[in-house]
């Protein structure tokens, strides 16, 4: 047997183990992906301040103190937002399930002359009580399994985040080294794959909390009620392409044209077409200069795509799959010189077909 057959077969060989090992790595990352996503993409956005603190305390001190200023300067304000937002909500709905459904219940029953009493009411408590205890003690395994497999994720995230801030820098070094591509591609697939994230995470996040803090502030000085909950209402919608911050002030103006307050349907109706709205194009050139622009057609794809994907990550990941597989896609035809001509020069920082 010649050397070539026998590297030839050895080669195969591995690909082999690789596919096998590679697949079941997968299975292994798919059990918590969502928490793996979230610790990819929060690392990214805080690594420059771990980067800069590891060369004055060292690469273990340095990380752990950025990992502890993470934690109280992003996730425990989201937490508590979310919270209270929550409580909110739940006071909206007792309002509106006072105000008019119960009401409208009454009124219905008086109709129709059917008549409660007290202790026919109770009966019916006790009776629901009785059905709901029993439902609860028939699903409290799988409860406690997804307590068990929320936990479990809150590890893995943790975890994982604390070893990309101190490690984040090897594990692209040891990418490069593996990657069987020509330096320049790989400095353009990284450079691409950068302003991607950028785009995608970091500026679609900070224009949607400014468009949501802007609708928090301008509704508590109208004296809406729940004011924390309508602002994460409008960052969850300002995430979405097209959609925006209008969804929320938009209603609200028509609320206060019907309850008579005309003077600050006027005020929203500025405010929310001048300044909230009117803020993406102030706050997006600035936050996304060095993206990779992609057509509004395929982030909407890669962002609806993703959320139906991955969920809610989806709307961050999505697009930058999206984006990849445009890029890759003309990588190769450069390689292979579609219509004799080179579109894409590797190294270079943008590509001709995007807009």
């Amino acid at each position: 047997m010649s050397l070539r057959s026998r590297l030839s077969k050895s080669t195969l060989f591995l690909w082999g183990l690789l596919a096998v090992f590679g697949g079941l790595s997968v299975l292994l990352v798919v059990a918590y992906l969502q928490f793996v996503l979230l610790a990819g993409l929060l690392g990214y956005v805080i690594y420059p301040v771990s980067a800069r603190l590891k060369t004055h305390l060292g690469r273990t001190i340095g990380a752990g103190v950025t990992f502890v200023l993470s934690l109280v300067a992003v996730v425990a304000p989201v937490a508590f937002v979310v919270v209270v937002a929550l409580g909110q909500a739940r006071s909206i709905l007792d309002d509106v399930t006072r105000s008019s459904l119960v009401n409208a219940g009454n009124g219905l029953l008086d109709e129709l002359g059917v008549g409660l009493d007290t202790m026919d009411v109770v009966a019916m408590l006790t009776d629901a009580m009785r059905a709901g205890s029993r439902g609860l003690l028939g699903n409290a395994y799988a409860l406690l399994g997804s307590v068990t497999d929320f936990l479990i994720g809150l590890v893995v995230f943790f975890f994982l985040l604390y070893y990309l801030l101190r490690d984040g820098d090897r594990l692209v070094a040891w990418t490069r080294s593996v990657t069987p591509l020509s330096p320049a591609e790989t400095d353009d697939l990284f450079a691409r794959l950068d302003r991607l994230l950028w785009a995608s995470v970091v500026g679609t996040v900070v224009v949607a909390a400014v468009q949501a803090t802007l609708t928090g502030i301008t509704f508590s000085v109208l004296g809406f009620a729940n004011a924390v909950f309508w602002t994460l209402v409008t960052f969850l919608v300002s995430l979405l392409p097209v959609v925006g911050a209008s969804v929320v002030w938009i209603p609200a103006v028509g609320y206060l044209l019907l309850v008579e307050r005309t003077v600050d349907a006027l005020v929203l109706l500025v405010v929310g077409s001048v300044v909230i709205s009117g803020s993406d194009n102030v706050v997006r050139p600035l936050v996304v200069q060095r993206s990779a622009h992609l057509n509004t057609g395929l982030v909407v794809v890669g962002i609806f795509g993703g959320l139906a994907v991955l969920g809610v990550l989806g709307l961050f990941v999505g697009p930058v799959v999206v984006g990849l597989a445009k890029y890759l896609a003309e990588l190769l035809a450069d390689r292979h010189g579609v219509n004799g001509e080179v579109t894409h020069e590797p190294g270079t920082p943008e590509s001709g077909g995007e807009e």
